[in-house]
């Protein structure tokens, strides 16, 4: 018998915040990770919509600019996204403090709980 490329050989366990080990630090996590995800995809929208806009724009130079804008202001966003994304990670390797990128999202406490 052959293996299927796609064929499992090992056991296929449910995500934490699916198992009941749900908390507050996986849930702001998992809504910092989506929000990125929401910020990509918009960059990648503006970049299609405004190649899109320029390729409809049929040579009109008031058209032209507006896709051009479109398409700078996307990539600005990208710069930012990327960056900020790379300062998080940065941030969360060198002091090994958990921001829900690489690490679970921590919040600081002060004093003891007893």
């Amino acid at each position: 018998m052959s293996t299927v490329l796609a064929q499992l050989t090992g056991n296929i366990t449910r995500p934490d915040f699916l198992a009941g080990n749900l908390n507050l630090m996986d849930i702001l996590g998992w809504i910092i990770r989506l929000f990125f995800i929401g910020a990509g995809l918009m960059v990648v929208y503006n970049l299609l919509y405004g190649g899109f806009e320029w390729i409809q724009s049929t040579g009109d130079k008031e058209k032209v600019a507006k896709a051009r804008n479109r398409i700078t202001n996307a990539l600005i966003g990208f710069v930012i996204l990327f960056a900020t994304v790379a300062i998080i990670i940065a941030i969360e390797q060198i002091f090994s403090f958990g921001l829900g990128f690489t690490r679970q999202l921590n919040i600081p406490r002060f004093g003891n709980a007893n």
